[in-house]
């Protein structure tokens, strides 16, 4: 039985009854107001921080350049320079646009998951302002989050299903960076590629916390449950945490029991932008093995976690992991700058352009009723 409800833009939809449980049920009376101007993300400033970015990657490359052939401790490495294959590089651009795909192919499945259809134009812009923000304002990617709830809650989710929809999101892709430490550090020492401090620890360590989180969502449940009815805006803004965490959670479950095959995006997001770093090192004469390039990245995104603007603290990990890794420092430099050229500065130039129009509405974006389909029954 479907009740009737109205979207932000007053619409009228139809909207599938929740689950006696689901914490998003239990709605507050502002949850539905379309969000001010005063809570768009601030954004000033954005596209010149791009140029600048920009511009300094570009000008320590071609100071390398100018410089390596008459520098005697950087022969070695110019030597592998002049040995690389420049076609590289549009192998390197290839896979980053595959790489967005993936995020974007997880943003479709997670937003019609809240019954809300977006036509494709305005998926990617959203996807686009939402890396933008969590690439140049850094805070541990709170940019991105803020300015995608944002976003959702102009095409018309109401607040907690906008904030539920970017926890799947949330969820689908770091459950896959997690996994993808785990299975990858345990080759790498099973072979015998690497140092146990770079391969098998944080293998564990990735491993506990997949048990840990996926042990944890009845706690989570009991939460919400305990703290749905708090008094005051602050109070009610904290007791919808656990309930959009839960509710998140809840969404990546329910597409892999339904085998949406838009669930491998999240492992599509990481491993094509890794290969980007691969392939910059084939395109200054080095020819690393792909599994320890793609360990040496996943570890250096952890440092995505410090407030470092525009990511430079991702650059210093990269190198490190890359040196642990025995890439020769010259050509670690030099790749791990291109990969960030590639990976978030160029990208973020229509990112910038597309954060400044955050607020836009799509005129085809549409509340929709979805089938509940029960999940596949296991063979025999």
């Amino acid at each position: 039985m479907a009740d009737d409800a109205t979207d932000a833009r007053g619409a009228s939809v139809k909207r599938p009854a929740g689950r006696s449980s689901d914490p998003l049920s239990r709605r507050d009376d502002d949850s539905d107001a379309p969000p001010t101007a005063s809570e768009a993300p601030q954004t000033a400033g954005l596209l010149r921080r791009v140029g600048i970015g920009i511009a300094v990657i570009v000008l320590v490359l071609v100071a390398f350049w100018l410089l390596a052939p008459h520098v005697g401790f950087l022969e070695e490495t110019w030597m592998k320079v002049r040995e690389g294959d420049p076609v590289w590089l549009v192998v390197a651009v290839v896979l980053e646009v595959v790489s967005f795909m993936g995020y974007v192919w997880v943003f479709n499945a997670t937003t019609r998951r809240s019954r809300l259809r977006l036509p494709r134009f305005t998926s990617w812009r959203i996807v686009l302002a939402g890396v933008a923000a969590t690439r140049l304002l850094a805070t541990a990617g709170a940019g991105g989050i803020a300015s995608t709830t944002f976003a959702l809650r102009r095409q018309g989710l109401d607040a907690r299903h906008a904030g539920a929809t970017v926890a799947a999101q949330i969820a689908i892709v770091y459950v896959w960076f997690i996994l993808l430490i785990a299975v990858t550090g345990l080759v790498l020492f099973l072979f015998g590629r690497g140092h146990a401090a770079i391969t098998i620890i944080p293998a564990g360590i990735a491993a506990l916390i997949l048990v840990v989180a996926f042990l944890g969502r009845p706690g989570l449940r009991k939460l919400a449950d305990a703290s749905s009815h708090r008094e005051g805006k602050i109070a009610r803004a904290l007791a919808a945490v656990p309930a959009i965490l839960d509710e998140g959670i809840h969404n990546v479950s329910r597409l892999v029991r339904e085998r949406d095959v838009a669930i491998v995006g999240g492992a599509l997001w990481w491993v094509a932008d890794a290969g980007v770093l691969w392939a910059a090192c084939h395109a200054f004469g080095a020819s690393p093995h792909v599994v320890e390039i793609l360990m040496a990245y996943l570890l250096g995104q952890v440092a995505n976690l410090l407030p470092i603007p525009g990511g430079l603290g991702v650059e210093a990990g990269l190198l490190g992991m890359m040196l642990a890794f025995g890439i020769p420092g010259g050509v670690a430099v030099l790749a791990s700058l291109l990969q960030r050229l590639i990976s978030t500065w160029l990208p973020a130039v229509p990112g910038a352009l597309a954060l400044a129009a955050i607020g836009r509405q799509s005129p085809d974006a549409r509340m929709i009723e979805i089938e509940e389909r029960p999940p596949p029954r296991p063979a025999g």
